[in-house]
């Protein structure tokens, strides 16, 4: 370390160029910064099921549209708004990016008694009249499909012409701005268009939120620093690292998804602690009349070794999360190992380079009057009574594997897509596989049964069957004939007519579909998986019915990433144990030490628990994140209270503690304020999942810095009672 400051002092002004230089080469970069919000990677090399899932639907091509468009009428339609409708649809048929639309249009010439509606209306009434849907199967299955449940809304099925991308098909569709009626509320809706409006919004989140950690750090710093220097020096180290990371990931060429948006965070968080630390030692020792180089070398030998192992412990804590089986959590946890690693680098490098231009005049922080360890020893017992009340809460916890809660509900393609569950079938398709003989009067009742069931499940908004398809061109009797569906193929139409979408020609495989609302969590799922497997059982011998498709897969895949990723925190939590014990030759001290790490991951599940709140993808994020930080306070404090007995072995124990506690309760509470701060810019997130970060993340700063300046002094003191010279060899 020695040859070190010695080339930061001789070299300083090149290495000076060269910190501007990789600075202002990361900002250049910055704008290539790639945002994208796919959940379709949920799965991180299980081809198999990819491929099987991939075949299913190549065989049963969904029908519905890629972009839907609404028109919701302020009355009930009218025949004559069907045809102002069908009007319109004709401006999105000649856009050249439309391949075909699905309109209203059989709605009007539907045969009934021998006459169409249309022609009906232009007889007997003047089209004004509003519309009324009896119960015929022909006409009932234009509900929830092209006009809404409420009949006052018509929906056009837009279906993207080869080789046009997403975002020029959906420019063109929303350039079509003449509405079919006065006074008609247009809404466009479609699951690609969720997902690209989805990583514009990603892109501004991640804007905002960088702006407001950067401003509110730079608002809390100086209230407990004395001198702008002091305050903002070590912010000028730290965002230096988080934009040399944030380039690093624009020259691996990586996306940032939603799962990212906690990352810059906590780069900034953990550099800024790291700066916090060994700038603190370094003004102490100028406050003593240490001239700059003594400084810089009683800087490093003070902080030098627990800014190496809180590095190292955090970086160990998030290569656990490569273990689970998930494209977004493997690359979270690569790419904030990637982050510590460079704020470690970065901090270690240019700190000592800037304080070589800004020695300051060296005076000390002012931690007397903000830690009172005599305080802190009162607060002991009840202190741990409300971590544990709160911990307690554990075994009410319950894992969710729920999608939706990365989708913002202020946006408004994430309310028209809700809308459109609501008043038509939705978005989102739930597959059942089926294979039988689909003119067996068995199976038919038994998909009937099944429709009729599911139409009233929560959750559930609609469904498509092919059973409905023989209803709609056959007519009731196809299904409900005394001696089961007489049908041809013929009957149901050839080529393009024919449902391909719902069963094979061999009349031997059908695709039954599902479609859900937002609030079919996991509870929902695994009951209506349940059913399947029960509707499965009731059929001949021979047949099979079984949920497939992306859907169930993501519910099975992130239901195993949840639990993969609490084995994953226990493989932190020990592997970083090892470590302590190692580095500090005692495993009982290493043992203690893991107290303090584990508290704020109990009290986050215990909280969960008592509000009855399950454990998702984002608490599960946050206890990553939580356990590196509390991980570095943790070694932070033991390291110093370790010099201190080598110092002065034949010291009382309580006395090194509470010196410990003084020489780095300030920095400590300081880096706990500051990811307090940053807490709370995540509540203004438009993503439900992070703010729900936010929040966890505040209740991880709270706990941890009450446990490492409470609980762990104290059970030091409680049960590592041996004589200092004894300790201090086994230290």
């Amino acid at each position: 370390m020695l040859h070190w400051i010695l080339i930061i002092l001789r070299a300083r002004w090149l290495l000076a160029f060269l910190w501007v230089a990789l600075a202002a080469g990361s900002v250049w970069l910055l704008p290539d910064l790639n945002f994208r919000f796919n959940l379709a990677k949920m799965l991180r090399g299980n081809d198999a099921q990819v491929s099987e899932i991939e075949q299913f639907y190549a065989r049963f091509p969904p029908s519905d549209g890629h972009a839907m468009v609404t028109a919701t009428s302020p009355d009930t339609l009218t025949i004559n708004k069907l045809r102002s409708a069908e009007q319109w649809a004709e401006n999105f048929r000649a856009l050249p990016e439309v391949k075909r639309v699905i309109s209203p249009g059989p709605l009007l010439n539907l045969n009934l008694d021998g006459l169409t509606l249309d022609q009906k209306a232009q007889i007997n009434e003047s089209g004004d009249e509003p519309l009324v849907f009896n119960d015929t199967p022909r006409m009932t299955a234009f509900r929830g499909t092209l006009v809404s449940r409420d009949v006052k809304s018509v929906a056009l099925y837009l279906i993207r012409e080869n080789g046009i991308s997403t975002r020029q098909f959906h420019a063109a569709v929303e350039s079509v701005d003449a509405p079919p009626w006065e006074n008609a509320v247009i809404r466009v809706v479609g699951a690609e268009l969720l997902l690209d409006r989805m990583s514009d919004t990603l892109g501004s989140n991640f804007r905002m939120l960088l702006l407001f950690e950067c401003l509110a750090i730079l608002l809390v710093i100086p209230v407990f620093m004395r001198s702008l220097r002091r305050a903002y020096l070590p912010f000028l180290v730290a965002f230096s690292a988080l934009i040399f990371y944030l380039a690093l990931f624009v020259l691996a060429g990586q996306e940032f998804g939603a799962m990212h948006l906690a990352g810059p965070g906590l780069i900034l968080v953990i550099g800024l602690a790291d700066a916090i630390h060994l700038q603190q030692k370094f003004d102490d020792a100028r406050a003593k009349g240490k001239n700059v180089e003594e400084a810089l070398q009683i800087m490093f030998r003070s902080v030098g070794q627990a800014c190496v192992l809180t590095s190292l412990t955090t970086a160990c804590g998030f290569l656990s999360l490569m273990i689970a089986p998930h494209e977004e959590i493997y690359e979270f946890g690569l790419w904030c190992a990637i982050g510590v690693a460079t704020a470690f680098l970065t901090v270690i490098i240019f700190l000592p380079l800037a304080l070589t231009f800004s020695p300051g005049k060296g005076s000390p922080a002012r931690v007397q009057t903000l830690i009172r360890p005599r305080s802190l020893r009162r607060a002991a017992i009840p202190v741990t009574g409300l971590l544990v009340i709160l911990s307690a809460g554990v075994y009410r916890t319950q894992l969710d594997s729920s999608l939706d809660r990365e989708l913002p509900e202020s946006v408004d393609v994430v309310r028209n897509a809700n809308w459109f569950a609501e008043h038509f079938r939705g978005l989102d398709r739930i597959e059942v596989d089926l294979r039988a003989d689909l003119l067996n009067r068995e199976v038919v009742e038994l998909v009937e049964e099944m429709r009729v069931e599911f139409e009233d499940f929560h959750g559930i908004s609609g469904s498509q069957s092919y059973v409905d398809a023989f209803r709609y061109t056959l007519g009731p009797a196809a299904v409900e004939s005394k001696n089961g569906p007489k049908i041809r193929e013929a009957a149901l139409g050839s080529g393009d007519d024919f449902p391909i979408h719902l069963l094979t020609r061999e009349l031997d495989r059908a695709c039954i579909v599902f479609y859900r609302t937002r609030d079919f969590g996991t509870e929902r799922f695994e009951i209506f998986r349940d059913r399947i497997r029960d509707y499965e059982g009731q059929l001949p011998e021979g047949n099979s019915l079984k949920l497939t498709g992306w859907f169930p897969m993501f519910y099975d895949s992130t239901m195993l990433i949840s639990r993969t990723m609490l084995l994953s925190l226990a493989c932190s939590l020990s592997v970083i144990t090892l470590i302590l014990v190692i580095a500090f030759r005692s495993v009982k001290l290493g043992l203690l030490c893991l107290v303090p790490n584990a508290i704020p991951l109990l009290v986050v599940a215990g909280i969960s628990g008592w509000m009855g709140e399950p454990l998702h993808l984002g608490i599960l994020i946050v206890f990553s994140v939580g356990l590196g930080l509390a991980v570095d306070d943790t070694i932070h404090l033991i390291v110093r209270f370790h010099q201190l007995q080598k110092e002065r072995p034949s010291a009382c124990r309580r006395e090194l503690m509470d010196e410990a506690i003084v020489s780095t309760g300030f920095a400590i509470v300081l880096t706990s304020a500051v990811l307090l701060v940053c807490s709370i810019c995540f509540l203004g997130s438009s993503f439900t999942t992070m703010r729900g970060i936010g929040l966890t993340l505040g209740i991880v700063a709270v706990a941890a810095l009450l446990a490492d300046l409470i609980i762990l002094p104290w059970l030091i003191e409680k049960f590592d009672r041996r004589t200092p010279r004894s300790s201090s060899a086994s230290l």
